[in-house]
């Protein structure tokens, strides 16, 4: 009954607030526009202030795991590597190859990770998977990057590449986080009240324009890859690697961390770099909408799950 509750108290919120985005839209309160530049404000702004926050009141040890990061990197490059060797086998088109992989790999760990961890660790004990997110989210980007530039048929540019990452919002967040934290320097009190007051606002806010963002356009013509890619993403993927991550012994907020980069969602900004990459953006954009549509159910079966096994 109590992995139950958990499991609902967890869910339950991220369900109404994506509800409520599609509502403000639906109701003409927001246009697509306005919800597009929302979305560009909160990844940016909100998102990264709450990284820094995350970490720069969280207690050093806690938050630096090379254990941890180091194996979610290999889980990453693992789950990517097995994907560009299997898709293919299925998939014909290259352009829908590299949205596939990408849209099954590349999860919205940034905003599910920091509403799922708070859910189940409380707000001043996620520091450590702030910190995986940090890591994580860039690191989706170098590898989206070089499989979507190999099914274009065109050649990675490893300097632009390295650029782009350096300059990732996370990255400088964490890495600014990172050096107060380090050094013992505290904010004044006025800056550290209102950074705290900001990053209240960001997952609600950005879940509200990610469900205000839910374009249920023609899906006819991709609907194959849709049902195989969803089923992957909120399935296959989180029940093949969640077991080798309890295996190797990780438990508490280490374990919430990779549960909820494993069973989060496609990452929104699949989307963007399929169109400027000239992959199957259509098919991008409904691997966004459909794996966070069903996300709702999956995560309530997995947190269910895990926690009703005595992991969570």
């Amino acid at each position: 009954m109590q992995s139950l509750q958990t499991a609902v108290n967890v869910v339950a919120p991220m369900f109404l607030m994506l509800a409520l985005g599609c509502l403000l839209r639906i109701g003409g309160l927001l246009d697509r526009g306005a919800l597009e530049r929302l979305n560009n404000v909160c990844f940016k702004v909100f998102l990264s202030l709450l990284l820094y926050y995350n970490i720069y009141t969280a207690d050093v040890a806690d938050v630096f795991n090379p254990r941890l990061l180091g194996f979610a990197l290999l889980l990453q490059m693992a789950i990517w590597g097995i994907l560009f060797l299997t898709v293919p086998r299925f998939e014909k088109s290259d352009k829908r190859r590299g949205a596939m992989i990408q849209g099954i790999g590349r999860t919205n760990f940034v905003i599910f990770g920091t509403a799922i961890g708070t859910a189940l660790c409380g707000e001043g004990n996620i520091g450590p998977i702030s910190l995986l997110v940090a890591a994580v989210v860039p690191f989706y980007n170098v590898l989206a990057v070089i499989v979507l530039e190999i099914f274009r048929g065109g050649r990675v540019r490893f300097k632009a590449l390295a650029r782009s990452v350096a300059a990732n919002p996370y990255i400088i967040a964490a890495a600014a986080a990172l050096a107060t934290l380090l050094l013992g320097v505290r904010l004044p009190g006025f800056v550290e009240s209102a950074v705290r007051d900001l990053t209240r606002c960001a997952t609600p806010l950005t879940l509200i324009v990610l469900g205000g963002l839910f374009n249920f356009g023609a899906v006819r013509g991709n609907l194959c890859q849709i049902a195989a890619a969803v089923v992957c993403r909120l399935a296959l993927v989180p029940a093949l690697a969640l077991p080798v991550c309890i295996l190797a012994g990780f438990r508490g907020v280490e374990l919430v961390g990779l549960v909820s980069m494993l069973i989060a969602p496609t990452a929104a900004s699949s989307f963007n770099m399929a169109q400027s990459m000239d992959s199957d953006a259509d098919l991008a954009g409904h691997l966004v909408v459909f794996t966070s549509l069903f996300s709702v159910l999956t995560m309530f079966l997995w947190i269910f799950g895990l926690g009703a096994a005595g992991y969570l």
